[in-house]
């Protein structure tokens, strides 16, 4: 994960710079855990510990895979840096061909972005859907679709029961998904009671390049949580929340700047569901006293949580 700090250090400290309007340079990087980089612009020091709400190593092979395809694609011909969300509870393949596969799909993807830019992947997954019942107006949705189960209701008659397992994370455009439950009412309307069908369609993953090569480093990151991690698990949150900004206030302590943050490093469906900030408040205030700027970073954006007084 060092380069994944690295990269979401840098992710850091562009935010602030544009929010602050000083130009910071990213200058040094200090390894242990966690990762501290340090940033100077117009007199200032910012130093940003940055650590994952997730342990890697609790799942190994997924993470020696995760490791594999990171310098996989860094080796190939796509020159970056870029940065690739995975979505909670998924993993990147360890097997051919769908390794070869998902190479194709995440060059194909991170190719055409300009510096800054941000796009994703799209993974072919299949959908099944089965009608249960002629009465009633009702989907019943599991997976990466059930938070919209209202709206692929609208779009059925009968009761159906959709299996969408297999997408970990639907499109964020809305014309997308809109265009995605169209297409699951037209395959609904002819079915009848008993009959079950499956169909092709994409779960997205996240993809970003970079502004600039932090440090000199142009290749892949991946953010990936190991796949049994479940990011609504408050008991779990919570207790890495504290291990985390203990060990970066420990970190900081010894580190020469004007300003000291921590960045959370957080893997959810989509940035604006995270919820790192609400563990934060939670917590005692002693916990991160003395880090005036904390943050988390979710796919691909900054969430600040605590800014420091300008």
């Amino acid at each position: 994960m060092s380069r994944a700090a690295l990269y979401c250090a840098s992710l850091l400290i562009d935010w602030y710079a544009g929010r602050t309007g000083r130009a910071y340079r990213l200058v040094e990087r200090h390894g242990g855990d966690p990762t501290v980089c340090v940033a100077e612009g117009e007199g200032n020091r910012l130093a940003v510990a940055v650590a994952p709400l997730f342990e890697p190593d609790s799942d190994a092979e997924a993470e020696d895979a995760r490791a594999f395809m990171e310098e996989r694609l860094s080796a190939g011909l796509v020159r970056g840096p870029f940065m690739l969300w995975a979505p909670p509870r998924a993993a990147v393949p360890s097997s051919e061909p769908e390794a070869s596969l998902f190479t194709q799909h995440v060059q194909q993807a991170a190719a055409p972005l300009l510096p800054g830019a941000r796009g994703e992947v799209q993974l072919p997954v299949a959908v099944q859907m089965a009608k249960v019942r002629d009465e009633g107006g009702y989907a019943s949705v599991i997976g990466g679709l059930s938070r919209w189960w209202t709206l692929i209701t609208e779009r059925v008659n009968g009761t159906f029961h959709v299996n969408s397992t297999k997408m970990r994370r639907a499109p964020q455009s809305s014309q997308l998904r809109e265009s995605l439950f169209d297409r699951i009412g037209e395959l609904a309307a002819p079915m009848q009671t008993g009959d079950a069908i499956e169909f092709d369609t994409f779960e997205a993953w996240t993809v970003q390049r970079l502004h600039e090569e932090p440090l000199g480093e142009t290749g892949f990151a991946i953010i990936q949580a190991p796949p049994r991690i479940d990011p609504a698990d408050g008991t779990l949150m919570r207790r890495l929340v504290r291990r985390r900004l203990r060990d970066a206030s420990e970190a900081l302590g010894g580190v020469d700047a004007t300003i000291k943050a921590v960045g959370l490093i957080a893997v959810y469906e989509y940035a604006e569901h995270e919820t790192v900030g609400s563990f934060v408040k939670s917590l005692s205030p002693d916990v991160y006293a003395g880090i005036p700027f904390i943050s988390a970073i979710v796919d691909g954006e900054v969430r600040p949580i605590f800014l420091p007084r300008e």
